[in-house]
């Protein structure tokens, strides 16, 4: 099994200082820029997508929403008003496909995300708690490759650590990270080394041991649990969103109204036994937001040959 990295994408910060005009452009209208309502292809919404790519906006995630037939553009506190019209500008003619939503707080990966002092505990654990030398993250699932055993956890934690532990002492080793694919994508596999580490093919959802015996593409309106010691339930909002971070871009995530906390990075989704994916990014922390983005596994397991375990 090769490591194959994520393409990075550059990711340009544009300062702006008119955050107080936004809420006028995100009214719709004619004095914004945007044309009146219609109806839109299939080949413009994909138009219009490649061109808010294009604009390269930190803080901004999009996806086609299928309720209203247009680019639902979500924006976190960090987008000014001045970055609004610089994506309206790009897109263009095409303006009037684009509808836009203000989020709270500030789009990152979980890891990034800080507890604060409502939060002495994280709402969302994913699994079992991993440890790197500065990094805590969460185990998604196990899985296997021509007869050895692996897990797959979040690609902006794998980027960053190559040994991994089970304690936050360092002191029982699990193994080295050895794929990779952050950004572009969010995924990375840690194989495992130790062969005394239990490895069952479960995900832990409160007290109880949920076995996962396959996977599943998401989809609009989907409810799934989020593993962890406080198992949580969330829904699918929106499919095939991309998200544009301080460090890169990612691509093919879904949405979801739950929240996320620190060391959630990485932490499995699943509905049924089935698993669905992995924790990519939070707009805040579980006090303020509940807004998450997730990396569908199918990608992981074809983009390694993975099977679960």
């Amino acid at each position: 099994m090769g490591n194959l990295p994520g393409t990075r994408v550059r990711s340009t910060v544009i300062a702006g200082a008119l955050v107080a005009l936004a809420a006028a452009l995100l009214t719709p209208g004619s004095a914004n820029g945007q044309s009146t309502a219609g109806t839109f292809s299939t080949a413009e919404l994909k138009t219009a997508r490649e061109a808010v790519l294009e604009a390269d906006v930190t803080g901004t995630a999009w996806n086609v929403d299928p309720a209203t037939g247009k680019v639902l553009v979500s924006m976190d506190e960090t987008v000014s008003a001045r970055e609004i019209r610089h994506i309206r500008r790009t897109v263009g003619e095409l303006a009037g496909a684009l509808e836009f939503e203000r989020i709270p707080g500030k789009l990152e990966t979980a890891a990034e995300l800080r507890e604060t002092a409502d939060e002495a505990e994280p709402f969302v654990k994913g699994g079992e708690y991993i440890y790197g030398i500065d990094t805590k993250a969460s185990l998604g699932f196990n899985a296997a490759y021509n007869g050895q055993d692996y897990f797959i956890t979040a690609g902006h934690c794998t980027n960053d650590v190559s040994r991994w532990y089970l304690d936050p002492t360092l002191t029982t080793y699990i193994g080295p990270t050895v794929a990779s694919s952050y950004p572009g994508n969010d995924y990375g596999i840690v194989r495992y080394d130790n062969a005394t580490i239990p490895r069952p093919g479960t995900v832990r959802c409160g007290q109880n041991e949920i076995d996962i015996t396959g996977s599943v593409e998401p989809r609009v309106g989907m409810p799934f649990s989020i593993a962890g010691y406080n198992c949580r339930a969330a829904t699918v909002q929106a499919v095939n969103v991309t998200v544009n971070l301080a460090d890169g871009i990612v691509h093919g995530l879904f949405r979801s109204n739950a929240c996320a906390a620190p060391s959630d990075s990485g932490a499995a989704s699943f509905t049924g036994n089935l698993a669905l994916g992995l924790l990519s990014v939070g707009s805040a922390s579980c006090t303020t937001s509940g807004i998450t983005y997730w990396q569908p596994v199918n990608e992981v397991l074809t983009a390694y040959g993975l099977t679960l375990t």
